[in-house]
């Protein structure tokens, strides 16, 4: 059956640098999950093989989420770059949006600002970043760059077990 993927709603624009305080505050996690009983969240899966993602926010939503496969025991790390770096955050959650294991909480410091997973299983499982950028900097003519960096190799890894597209996560485009 096909299910509904449901398109993030307006989020207040934020107008100030975000500070710690600010981060605080902002509970995305309790959006998306209340999002999420309407239908799934639109997530664009990422070939194993991707290095680098050149995108933008949802307007008005100010955030978008990406899907990557980890092989067991796998180590993924994505930095986001902008000319707006201290505006953005990166928060890698599982398939029901809530951190899960080997997953390190993301740097708030203005650089970089990155995320790094782990996948301390036996068997290959998905992960999901997502882009926060409240100030909605990111556009298609300012675009941020993710890079992906793997400490395995994507050519001698079999992935294709592992579903992207799970719990409150339904599948979008992908880059």
């Amino acid at each position: 059956p096909r299910h509904k993927v449901v398109i993030p709603p307006e989020f207040p624009r934020c107008t100030v640098m975000p500070d710690a305080a600010y981060w605080g505050h902002r509970d995305i996690m309790a959006e998306i999950q209340w999002i999420s009983r309407a239908g799934f969240l639109p997530v664009t899966p990422v070939d194993a093989k991707t290095e680098t993602i050149v995108d933008h926010t949802w307007m008005p939503a100010g955030w978008k989420a990406y899907g990557f496969a980890l092989p067991p025991g796998g180590r993924l790390q994505v930095e986001v770059q902008h000319s707006k770096l201290g505006w953005f955050r990166l928060m890698a959650v599982d398939k029901w949006g809530k951190p899960g294991p080997g997953m390190l909480q993301a740097s708030i410091a203005h650089q970089p600002i990155m995320v790094t997973i782990s996948n301390p299983s036996k068997k290959p499982d998905a992960a999901y970043i997502i882009v926060d950028d409240p100030a909605w900097w990111s556009t298609k003519d300012d675009p941020y760059t993710l890079v992906v960096r793997r400490d395995w190799d994507p050519a001698t890894v079999d992935l294709s077990s592992v579903t992207l597209v799970t719990g409150l996560w339904g599948s979008s485009p992908s880059n």
